[in-house]
């Protein structure tokens, strides 16, 4: 990510300490170690921003999923996987072209 550019904890902050400080808590809640690992919760938040298409959340949950261990062969197959959802969740959507008589 580019030096310049703000995050979403600029974003908090600018809202206020009480939101900021709400937010950054509940990042830390849900990414901390748990029944998941802190790699395998950022390989989610990375496959979560790509199907999103999210590209400042693809690369800054890259990141951290580099910083979590995660190689870069597990960082792109979390992103096929989310591409293959999204483009499943778009043939979903396309059966309702199958209900009509033409």
């Amino acid at each position: 990510m580019k030096d310049n550019q703000k995050t979403t904890e600029d974003f908090a902050e600018a809202l206020g300490e009480e939101a900021d400080h709400a937010f950054r808590n509940l990042a830390a809640a849900i990414m901390k170690e748990g029944s998941l690992t802190t790699k395998e919760k950022a390989l989610i938040a990375l496959a979560c921003s790509a199907a999103v298409r999210c590209e400042r959340c693809v690369q800054r949950h890259s990141e951290m999923a580099r910083k979590a261990g995660a190689s870069q062969e597990e960082m792109l197959e979390a992103a096929a996987i989310a591409g293959l959802v999204r483009m499943g969740s778009g043939f979903n959507a396309a059966t309702v072209l199958l209900d009509n008589d033409g």
